[in-house]
């Protein structure tokens, strides 16, 4: 007897299963991925030449789970300048570093939070 899977509609019946879970559900586990991003990026942005920090913000949580994390108006254009670089000076890529470096350990804490939720 052998089973076969099919994991080409894997990504597209996560996201379906997510959609189905109560928006309460989600919201709770997207603010706590949000903050823990948060908190990582603001670890690994760089305090720029004068000694101020660039304070990371985390945005409301969307409908369907998804918030933004990054930086507010005052603190983005120079944690902007830093990241991507310019004609002075290479680029730092935190910001992508951080994305890189923390995906895994966010999921599974949205993924952890959608669980408890609903009680599994």
């Amino acid at each position: 007897m052998s089973v076969e899977v099919d994991w080409g509609d894997l990504e597209k019946n996560i996201s379906k299963t997510i959609a189905d879970v109560d928006g309460k559900i989600r919201r709770k586990a997207g603010k706590t991925a949000g903050h823990i991003l948060g908190e990582r990026l603001e670890a690994n942005t760089p305090v720029d030449s004068h000694g101020l920090e660039i304070a990371t913000t985390v945005g409301p949580v969307q409908e369907n789970g998804d918030v933004l994390v990054g930086y507010g108006r005052g603190a983005y254009w120079r944690a902007h300048f830093v990241n991507m670089g310019t004609e002075h000076q290479s680029g730092q890529h935190f910001i992508e570093k951080t994305v890189e470096t923390e995906v895994q350990e966010v999921m599974k804490e949205y993924m952890n939070e959608l669980k408890s939720g609903l009680g599994i």
